[in-house]
């Protein structure tokens, strides 16, 4: 599929590339280490090459792995937002997959003996695609491995230069000997990059903070009054509570309005729920509360997995969050993959503690708030 002319042009150059990469990080006060400086470079060479003229003689597809908070999206954001081109196109895993999946139930009802639904989809959504930045990639379900690996075929076929960023390496992605073959091409097609400095910057305290979006919320423990009032939150009352119905479920919520979303824990990650869920709230409000989250020791091992999915696309989309806990949260004792543990606390650690406020002996805690 040929490039539209507007990728034309010395404006995407490997050294304008990298300049304006380090330009970005200069202009935020963060300095790229020695391997983060390597990867820029290799990057900047390898969209250069897929956005000119001449098709490269080898599609220098990257694949960057290593523990959170290393800057591997920031990278990629870096990168997608230096490619002057109307051929580019950053994902992220949920979103890939929900919009994979609906195109291709779209395209199976307007079978007519052409190319199969998947490719059909996968044409829709690549449509002009010249360098394609896939984030987060990790893969459990052996359904969505087969998805992603006809995805990672037709990205191949066309050319496409794929930079894929993930907390796995690719031995890992999907480790059931039957099934893990599906990511063959993972390791065969791409140039495998571990990204660690041995800091998760997302843990210093001189981390840049915006006033807004997801590092704007906090991790309060025990939700007191004092707490709520210093992060600006008020308790929702009786009258405030409603649903939402993101796709063909509904969940309670105790607020729902002027772009807050305020949900009870075992409302919105106990019950049934799913990315398309999380993506819905996303889209629709900027700024989401999750109320009585509870020890790991005392809900189920599922419910803990879906609040990280939930918190994974409010990071994403970086929607403030604030967790009301009943105890300080520990991601490692919920179990489940270390790889996904890390990710979640690194997320969690992204958020603000502030000092305790405890409740007055004769108050009940906050999460146990009658118009909750």
């Amino acid at each position: 599929m040929n490039p539209t002319p507007l990728t034309w042009g010395n404006r995407n150059s490997s050294r304008k590339i990298a300049g304006r990469i380090h330009e970005a990080a200069a202009s935020a006060g963060l300095e790229l280490d020695h391997g983060q400086l390597r990867l820029v470079d290799a990057m900047a060479t390898a969209a250069s090459d897929a956005l000119s003229r001449r098709a490269p003689v080898r599609q220098d597809n990257h694949y960057i792995y290593g523990p959170p908070g290393r800057g591997k999206s920031w990278l990629l954001d870096l990168l997608h937002g230096a490619l002057h081109t109307d051929g580019k196109r950053r994902m992220h895993f949920h979103d890939f997959f929900r919009e994979l999946h609906a195109r291709t139930h779209g395209a199976e009802q307007e079978v007519d003996g052409g190319e199969p639904p998947i490719d059909q989809a996968l044409d829709d959504m690549l449509g002009h695609t010249r360098v394609l930045c896939f984030d987060e990639l990790h893969v459990h379900d052996p359904g969505d491995a087969m998805f992603f690996a006809r995805t990672l075929k037709a990205i191949f076929a066309r050319r496409i230069l794929l930079i894929a960023t993930s907390n796995y390496a690719p031995d890992d992605l999907l480790p059931n000997e039957y099934f893990h073959h599906l990511f063959e091409p993972t390791k065969n097609g791409m140039s495998v990059t571990r990204l660690d400095a041995g800091t998760d910057y997302r843990t210093l305290a001189s981390t840049p903070r915006d006033g807004h979006g997801y590092t704007s919320g906090h991790v309060l423990v025990p939700g007191s009054e004092g707490q709520l009032h210093a992060a600006g939150l008020t308790v929702p009352r009786s009258h405030e509570r409603g649903e939402v119905k993101p796709t063909t479920h509904s969940f309670p919520a105790l607020r729902a309005a002027k772009g807050q979303i305020w949900f009870d824990f075992r409302a919105i990650c106990d019950a049934p729920s799913a990315a398309s869920d999380y993506l819905f709230l996303a889209e629709h409000f900027d700024h989401v509360v999750i109320d009585g989250v509870p020890a790991p020791d005392r809900v189920g091992p599922s419910a803990w997995k879906r609040l990280a999915n939930l918190i994974d696309v409010l990071y994403d989309r970086d929607i403030r969050t604030d967790l009301i806990c009943m105890s300080t949260p520990d991601a490692a004792a919920a179990g489940g993959h270390p790889v996904d543990a890390a990710r979640l606390a690194s997320r969690l650690a992204a958020l603000h503690t502030p000092g305790d406020h405890p409740a007055r002996q004769s108050e009940p805690p906050a999460t146990n708030h009658p118009d909750r």
